[in-house]
Formats: structure tokens, C-alpha cells, sequence
């Protein structure tokens, strides 16, 4: 497949790596010609020096063959010149990085035809979302939702208290858990493992658990018994990221506050959100965190745009009483070190935006993506076409590439874990976890072979 991205920064050099492993053909535009030269040294794509929005330059891409065109440069206006001009000169899809609330919600309204967009993405956005389910998923500190939300996919590390700890997983039956869950991946020592049943669950593991909606209040209180939603909130950084976790807590947290340095974003803000209490001041001082009340929060979370920031004041709001933080980062290299340093959860707006946008490059039979932030694991949601070969026999029956599982199965508003004896059907929404390099042979299984 011919794909264009333009913009050389988090999400295009992600988008490019990614593509360019699955043997696509990539064009990658950056008007930077230094980060041109950097990132055309590491990745295997074609790199064009140049703007995006000079016709001649889409033209220097082949821009009338692209079956797919990535606007995900920092400027929402290129993004959606880029777009426009894609679709004049005949590209099949087009998706653009808009950062913008308002523009998204403009464009929403009048529809995404106008500038000749088929989806847009904003990295902000779904930052925002993971941390709102984090808090809403007290322990846990990865969380991914398929299925229109039917179906749940929860990260958690594994404790010596915890009930997880020293069991197999073959013990969770149904039987004695009415309320299904399935553990579809451990990572232990930095590597991913697909458990088999006699697979022991230890301390200092971190288990990926897949579980219907309907059973996420039980297991959450069987893994923790003790757990409870948060009453307080201290959000540090007036972002886009922290004015839309505000906005989605507001009314729900009995006590939330937010901390923001700069004094006029401060009151700009404070006149939009009328529930939640605005601190002018930085988070990495001691007594503006005292202010707060940090000794009797529940949650810190970190979103300003300054990753050493954001870092220094969880560690510091955990050292004062914080019961648990969060953190956004653009540095990937910190997932290293939060364990240490004693962090709960890491958000990259950038690694979620990459995993968005990957299934719609990946062509027939899978509709989402999720690439695991421990192990080079990903989560794929499938819908199998008819005869294919995953719909032809139970799957006990069914060869499957090493280092991967089927988790769950959603159909007619059912949510079914996988077992030996489930047939699936076409048309289904299918849940299934491998380690990346093998997607490719789990896509064969979805599709009819003419497809392919």
C-alpha cells in the first residue's frame, strides 16, 4: 500500500516505523530539512524535503496513487490543506491531526467532506480519555475498550498481596467467577508472555486482563477489596489534555482541583469551569501543593507540556501523600523508570494517536488497534469476512501463529471468552492478543483468501 504522511514529529515518525515494518510503501514529508535528514537516517521510507501544501510537492509523492494520506503535522491548518488537496488529486483516504476543540467540533458539524477528510485524530484527546478511565478503573494503569466499549482490556502489576499473586491461570474458571474475566498477556522481566493455564501469575508481573463491561465492578473489587473511586483530584496543567479531564470529572469528583502556572490561562480557565477550583501556581512547589491538600488526595495527575515537570511534581506529590499519580509524557524512555520512581500511569498522547490510526492502515478484517505500552504486544480487533478461514471449524481446531490468543468474541450484544469450542462467525467482532510480527499470518485467518 502507497501511504503518505506529512509531518516528521512523535506521531509521523511512529506512523512511518510502523508502516514501513509491514512492507508499505511510505512517503514521509517534513519542511524541516535538518529533522528530515535525522529521521530519513533511521527510517526505511522515501523522505521528501518540502511543504506539504505545495501541489508540487504531494505531486513529488505520488499524491494521485496514495491509498492512504496521514496529515499529522503540529499545524491543524496544513493538516487540513493537505487533506483538501489529497482528495482533489484523487487519494482514497485522507486523515488529518486536528488539535483544535473547537475546530474538531466545527468540522464534526458541517461534516468532514468539506475539506475532504474521512476521520481526524487528536492525540490530546485520547490522552485525556485513557486518564479518565484510568480514574474511573481504580488500580489498574493501562486501559483500552473494544467493541464500542463492550468489551474492556485492563493492565495492572501484580503485588504480593494480590490475590493474582501465586495462582495459575487455569484456576480462574467459570465456575467459580461468575463474572468472566480472561488474562490475555503477562509481562515479566520485559518480556510479553501469552499464558497458558498452567502459566503462574508472580509478584512483580503485569498482567493484561480482558473482561466484559458488565464484570469490571466485581473484578476490580476481587483484585483490591478495599478499592474505591476517587473523592479528590489535583490535575497540574491547563492543556488540552487537562482542560478536557477537568471538564469530563467535573460533576463527578466531589473535590477537584487544578493547578496551572501561568496566571492568565489560569483565569481564562477558571471562567470556563465553573466546579472546579483553579490554583495559579506550579506543582513543583511545596506549598502550592500544601494548598491543595495534597496529603488527602487520591489522584495527582500531570498534564502540563513540560515532560520534567510533570515528572518531578508526581514524584513529589506522591513523597507528600498523594495516594496514587498519573503522568503525560512524550518521552517513551520514561516507561523505564516509573516503576522506580514510584509513578502509577504513564499517558503518550503521541503512542495513542499511532495506534488509532494504524488499523485503518492495516487494511481488511481488523477495525482497531492497540499497541501494548510493556512487551511488543498488540491487542487487534478483528471482524472475520465470510468463509474465512477462522469461520470454518471451532477454534481448538484452528492452527494459530505462535505467540498469540483469541480473547473474546462480541456479538448480538454478547460478550463470549474465547474457548476451544466456539465457532466464530462472520460479522463478529473478534478480540485477539500477539506479539506484533505476527499480525500479518492473523489477518490471513480473517479474510477470504481471494482477498488477500
Amino acid at each position: 500500500m502507497k501511504v503518505i504522511i506529512v509531518g516528521a514529529g512523535r506521531v509521523g515518525t511512529g506512523l512511518a516505523k510502523s508502516l514501513a515494518q509491514e512492507n508499505n510503501e511510505v512517503y514521509l514529508i517534513e519542511k524541516n530539512a535538518q529533522v528530515a535528514r535525522k529521521k530519513g537516517e533511521k527510517l526505511d521510507v522515501k523522505m521528501i524535503v518540502g511543504n506539504a501544501i505545495d501541489p508540487d510537492i504531494l505531486k513529488k509523492a505520488q499524491v494521485q496513487e496514495a491509498e492512504l494520506v496521514l496529515a499529522v503535522s503540529t499545524s491543524d491548518e496544513t493538516n487540513l490543506v493537505v487533506c483538501s488537496l489529497a482528495g482533489l488529486f484523487g487519494a482514497k483516504r485522507r486523515i488529518a491531526r486536528v488539535r483544535n476543540a473547537s475546530l474538531s467540533k466545527s468540522l464534526a458539524e458541517f461534516g468532514y467532506d468539506q475539506f475532504k477528510i474521512n476521520e481526524i485524530i487528536n492525540p490530546e484527546l485520547f490522552a485525556a480519555q485513557a486518564i479518565q478511565k484510568i480514574v474511573e478503573t481504580p488500580g489498574a494503569n493501562e486501559v483500552f475498550d473494544f467493541a464500542d466499549g463492550k468489551i474492556l482490556l485492563r493492565g495492572f502489576d501484580i503485588f504480593a498481596s494480590s490475590p493474582l499473586c501465586g495462582a495459575k491461570v487455569e484456576d480462574f474458571s467459570d465456575e467459580d467467577f461468575p463474572w468472566p474475566f480472561l488474562i490475555v498477556s503477562v509481562v515479566r522481566n520485559e518480556s510479553a508472555l501469552i499464558p497458558k493455564g498452567g502459566t503462574t501469575i508472580e509478584e512483580g508481573d503485569h498482567i493484561y486482563v480482558l473482561l466484559p463491561a458488565s464484570s469490571l465492578g466485581e473484578f476490580l473489587i476481587f483484585v483490591n477489596p478495599d478499592v474505591k473511586l476517587p473523592k479528590k483530584i489535583v490535575i497540574y496543567g491547563a492543556t488540552i489534555t487537562g482542560t478536557h479531564v477537568a471538564i469530563a470529572l467535573s460533576g463527578k469528583i466531589k473535590d477537584l482541583l487544578l493547578i496551572e502556572e501561568n496566571s492568565e490561562v489560569a483565569q481564562e480557565v477558571a471562567g470556563r469551569l465553573e466546579d472546579v477550583r483553579i490554583i495559579n501556581g506550579s506543582a513543583s512547589d511545596q506549598d502550592i501543593l500544601t494548598e491543595c491538600g495534597i496529603e488527602a488526595t487520591d489522584v495527582f495527575i500531570a498534564t502540563s507540556n513540560n515532560d520534567h515537570s510533570n515528572l518531578i511534581s508526581a514524584v513529589l506529590a506522591k513523597k507528600m501523600g498523594a495516594k496514587s499519580t498519573i503522568i503525560t509524557t512524550q518521552q517513551q524512555d520514561y516507561m523505564a523508570i516509573i516503576d522506580a520512581l514510584d509513578i502509577d500511569a504513564i499517558i503518550n498522547p503521541y503512542f495513542l494517536a499511532v495506534e488509532q490510526i494504524l488499523h485503518l492502515a492495516r487494511g481488511k478484517g481488523i477495525s482497531a488497534v492497540t499497541k501494548l505500552l510493556k512487551g511488543e504486544t498488540e491487542a487487534l480487533e478483528f471482524i472475520p469476512e465470510e468463509n474465512s478461514p477462522i469461520t470454518k471449524n471451532p477454534l481448538k481446531k484452528i492452527k494459530f501463529p505462535k505467540n498469540s490468543i483469541i480473547g473474546a468474541i462480541y456479538s448480538n450484544d454478547e460478550v463470549v471468552l474465547a474457548s476451544g469450542d466456539v465457532q466464530i462467525k462472520a460479522g463478529e467482532r473478534v478480540i485477539v492478543f500477539c506479539h506484533e510480527a505476527v499480525v500479518k499470518k492473523l489477518q490471513a485467518l480473517f479474510i477470504r483468501k481471494n482477498h488477500i
